[in-house]
């Protein structure tokens, strides 16, 4: 065996830096106060001025080329440097120094314009490192990313493999100075994997490629297949410290994505890496969506895709890779899990060369879209996919759930579930689908018809004695034997912050809402989360009052489908609170006088609702004007709605990547006569998670 791959004895002596992980109040030891951090040398009022003034310029300028399909690529630069002027990121030690970079970024910003009006982009022709852009669909926002092409390669003649590298926590690494060090890259990232192009998403910046920060990686990734002919199943995943929790995460979670996945040091749950004992445990329902991210909770998925980790010997964060060989050992898995000698939170130099050997191994044999065996753990809604198989509804919302199926045979299919109740097959590869196939589940035969098409949904039902149970076929919504089957998990979403994955809108109220604590308690955190949104996740939300998203309605249904509402105000100030409040599945009860959830209610004077529901089990928040006045109720689908809340986690969690979690589940009432503070929108006197159809759990 490679003696590299053992711990060498070496001497702890002096090593305590090495060991540092967190500080005592479990913050990480780059953390400034702040995200983003105050600035270092602020720039002079003449200084930001000018720059003030070249943006403007430019930003008018650019008006002839935004709807260019390539406008991205020119708009990241101004929108780094507008938001470098908007919360004063100036991070050099001189002043002159982040002058130089804005003006730097203008300058290119300029050039790409100009190419782009005679509908060139020169930037992408040749190889070498590049900084490129796309729009997110959450928010319209242009998101820079950064790309290695090596050279010699052509890969519109054939299609290459990709890496997509995740990069470490850097508190002052914001747009400015992320997009700036792609533009002027002068040597190539971490590894160097020859015939690869090599993706460096920016991930929204600092949130440990958790919420906005994963649906990048996937926007990162889409746009540069398109752009670059990727081979779809020969793209790793890998990344090292906050970027190695990233592999982690969004290795465990999306294991079917990936040819292989490659953890460098990086965090992989709360509780172990916080070092938290039970008297410092959070509230319950905390502890509970630690089920979102916690890796361990998603182990088993990783029989779906080839995993390496690094350690350096030294580094603290060892202790989660050690911790998750563990986990993954009682799962029967044993991934390889090199150790660097002597060191610290670093590579080293010749273990680097080893992990880039495997990798390129694993990425050369590429990933099997449709393989016979298939592994899925889960406790959160959010993620119930893992290639052929997806879970439709479980035993207990945020327990695990586990589904093992594999083919063994001619048209037989042989699964064990653990806290399922329904669960799918997609076989959109197999001509023609599963007819007459037999899927034996839990010791159960389940013959399927001729007629079966490429899905296929199952559905657990409790016999005459109450007792045991068995699996029926879906048929067309409903059981071919037995009861109807249960609703599907919690598709759209599990906790409030699931809305902030995807596309959303703030819908501010239009007037006063009915009580004084209440309104002003509202405009305040609105405008909260507006900020938080762009100081953070690095994007101007698309803001509306209710009655602009009334007028505009038809426009807002065609162009944002499925798009979530954050419906900000009450019932008097926001006609689309008042209609949600009328629907008779709401749970939440809502008036002058009293906030009621289910047999809970409170003054309505000093306290406010947050709750997030799906519009599929209200019909419709959406209201129609005829012109007249007149308004009325129509059925689509729009997402999820949710009220009076931005992101759950606040400013005095960013002190570290792994407290970047929800802190609230479904619903949450607020005593606003406790201000909001870095930790909470209020003091939270009731809060809970809904049962399966959306409702109050019983007490």
């Amino acid at each position: 065996m490679n003696r590299l791959l053992l711990c060498s004895l070496v001497t702890l002596t002096g090593v305590s830096a090495a060991l540092a992980q967190l500080s005592p109040n479990g913050a990480t030891a780059s953390f400034r106060g702040s995200l983003p951090p105050k600035p270092v040398a602020a720039l002079s009022a003449e200084q930001e001025a000018a720059i003030e003034a070249r943006l403007k310029e430019i930003s008018a300028d650019f008006d002839a080329v935004k709807k260019h399909a390539r406008a991205a690529d020119a708009d990241i630069f101004l929108k780094a440097v507008r938001y470098a002027l908007d919360f004063d990121e100036w991070y050099d030690k001189k002043a002159e120094d982040g002058v130089k970079k804005a003006n730097a970024l203008l300058d290119e910003a300029a050039l790409r314009i100009a190419a782009l009006k005679k509908n060139e982009t020169p930037w992408m022709e040749g190889s070498g490192q590049k900084v490129l852009g796309f729009y997110s669909d959450i928010d319209d926002s242009p998101q820079p990313y950064g790309v290695e092409i090596p050279e010699g390669l052509d890969y519109a003649a054939k299609s290459p493999p990709m890496w997509i590298w995740l990069h470490g926590r850097g508190d002052t690494a914001t747009d400015l100075h992320f997009v700036y060090g792609k533009l002027k890259a002068s040597k190539p990232g971490q590894f160097k994997p020859a015939g690869t192009i090599v993706i460096h998403p920016f991930g929204r910046y600092c949130n440990g490629w958790k919420s906005a920060g994963e649906t990048d990686v996937f926007e990162c990734r889409d746009d540069a297949m398109k752009r670059f002919n990727i081979d779809p199943n020969r793209i790793a995943l890998a990344g090292f410290s906050m970027g190695g929790a990233g592999a982690w995460h969004l290795g465990a979670h999306y294991a079917d994505q990936w040819a292989c996945v490659h953890t460098g040091a990086g965090f992989a749950d709360v509780k172990r890496y916080q070092k938290l004992t039970p008297d410092k445990y959070p509230v319950w329902y905390e502890q509970t969506l630690w089920g979102m991210y916690d890796v361990p909770d998603y182990a088993r998925n990783f029989y779906n895709v080839p995993l390496i980790s690094y350690s350096g010997e030294i580094d603290a964060q060892r202790d989660s890779a050690e911790y998750m060989m563990e986990v993954l050992a009682k799962e029967g898995l044993k991934p390889p899990h090199l150790i660097g000698p002597g060191m610290g939170h670093k590579y080293h130099p010749e273990v680097i060369k080893e992990v880039q050997a495997w990798i390129e191994k694993a990425v050369a044999k590429g990933r099997e879209a449709y393989p016979d065996k298939v592994s899925l753990q889960t406790r959160s809604g959010r993620y119930i996919y893992q290639r052929w198989v997806h879970v439709r509804a479980v035993d207990e919302l945020w327990e695990d759930a586990r589904i093992d199926a594999e083919i063994i045979g001619a048209k037989t299919i042989r699964v064990t579930t653990s806290g399922v109740k329904s669960f799918g097959f997609n076989f959109f590869h197999q001509k023609p689908g599963l007819a007459g196939w037999t899927v034996i589940i839990d010791d159960q035969e389940v013959r399927l018809p001729g007629s079966q098409g490429p899905l296929a949904n199952f559905t657990k039902v409790t016999r005459d004695d109450g007792v045991a149970f068995t699996w029926n076929l879906d048929e067309g919504g409903k059981l071919l034997y037995g009861d109807r089957p249960y609703d599907s998990i919690k598709e759209a979403g599990t906790c409030m912050d699931d809305v902030f994955f995807d596309r959303f809108i703030f819908v501010l109220p239009d007037g006063p809402c009915g009580h004084p604590a209440v309104d002003a308690w509202v405009k305040e955190e609105s405008q909260h989360a507006i900020r938080r949104w762009r100081s953070l996740m690095r994007g101007d939300p698309i803001v509306m009052t209710a009655s602009e998203l009334l007028r505009r309605s038809k426009e807002v249904d065609e162009d944002n489908q499925n798009c979530h509402l954050v419906l900000w105000g009450d019932a008097k100030s926001n006609p689309l609170i008042a209609t949600l409040l009328k629907h008779p599945k709401t749970p939440l009860q809502w008036d002058a006088k009293q906030v009621k959830m289910g047999a809970e209610s409170f003054d309505a004077a000093t306290h406010v609702p947050l709750m997030v529901l799906p519009n599929k089990s209200i019909e419709r928040v959406r209201l129609v004007d005829d012109g007249k006045g007149n308004e009325s109720t129509e059925t689509a689908a729009i997402g999820l709605v949710l009220i009076n809340s931005g992101l759950t986690f606040r400013e005095a969690h960013d002190r570290t990547n792994s407290l970047q979690n929800p802190k609230l589940p479904d619903w949450a009432i607020l005593d606003i006569t406790q201000p909001p503070t870095a930790e909470a929108a209020g003091k939270v006197v009731a809060a809970d998670f809904f049962d399966e159809r959306w409702q109050v759990k019983k007490k």
